[in-house]
């Protein structure tokens, strides 16, 4: 593929991005069995593509498969065979669960159940099959966007771990996208023409995160520079200059 040096470049950084995260985070040793979950969209296949890319300049070994699991319930499909010919291309093992269970109920939004299940599922097939590792496609936007979720709704100061060791530590869950913004992962898939599974979930619109997320562009148009900032305050907490509660 020819390419012009400063996309190159960038691809590169993206690359890197993913490496300074496993090294700060320690996310990936010499031996790892790793199972990288994989929705056919921006996120998850550029950090797919960046770990395999990568994998050469580690002085340890590891194995990457990925899995994608489809939940007949929801009510769209999956386009199992470019995500297939995504991995075939880069020798990357692709397993594909297929599950009929029901997600849709009144308790709660359908969305929940989704993401609930499809953890659930990869979960138990890790275990099951020796990976001690899952790696998931979060990126800093989906930090700030949890974040404000929280603050907004529960009250807390929360959003989700880099790492998180289960199941009595026989697995744990790795996020090496945390430091790649959502601009970044649109522009590498453009790059490596691959163009992402459409999104057309019936669902989509009623789920908060939609909310969210355009929450997070009206930040941006405020200052371009506001989700990388609000993800860097999660790490400058000042203490002092915060009210506590009375005694």
């Amino acid at each position: 593929m020819n390419m012009k040096k400063n996309d190159k470049k960038f691809l590169e950084k993206v690359r890197f991005k993913v490496a300074k995260a496993i090294e700060d985070y320690q996310l990936i040793e010499e031996g790892d069995r790793i199972l990288v979950a994989v929705s056919g969209g921006k996120d998850s296949m550029v950090l797919l593509d960046a770990l395999n890319n990568r994998k050469k300049y580690f002085d340890f070994s590891f194995d990457l498969v990925a899995v994608n699991i489809e939940l007949t319930d929801v009510g769209y499909r999956i386009e199992k065979e470019k995500i297939e010919k995504f991995c075939l291309e880069r020798r990357i093992p692709f397993i594909y669960i297929k599950n009929d269970i029901k997600i849709v109920n009144h308790r709660k939004h359908p969305c929940f159940y989704c993401a609930w299940n499809r953890r659930k599922l990869i979960f138990e097939y890790a275990v099951s099959r020796g990976f001690n590792k899952v790696a998931f496609g979060h990126n800093r936007d989906d930090v700030v966007e949890t974040l404000l979720m929280n603050m907004i709704y529960h009250a807390e100061t929360s959003a989700f771990p880099v790492k998180l060791k289960m199941f009595e530590n026989k697995l744990e869950i790795i996020r090496p996208f945390i430091y790649v913004s959502n601009a970044e992962a649109v522009r590498y898939t453009e790059l490596i023409g691959y163009e992402p599974v459409a999104y057309n979930c019936p669902y989509a619109a009623g789920n908060d995160r939609e909310k969210f997320r355009k929450l997070i562009k009206d930040l941006h148009e405020i200052n371009p520079h506001a989700v990388k900032n609000i993800f860097t305050a999660i790490h400058h907490i000042k203490k002092e200059y915060l009210p506590s509660y009375p005694d």
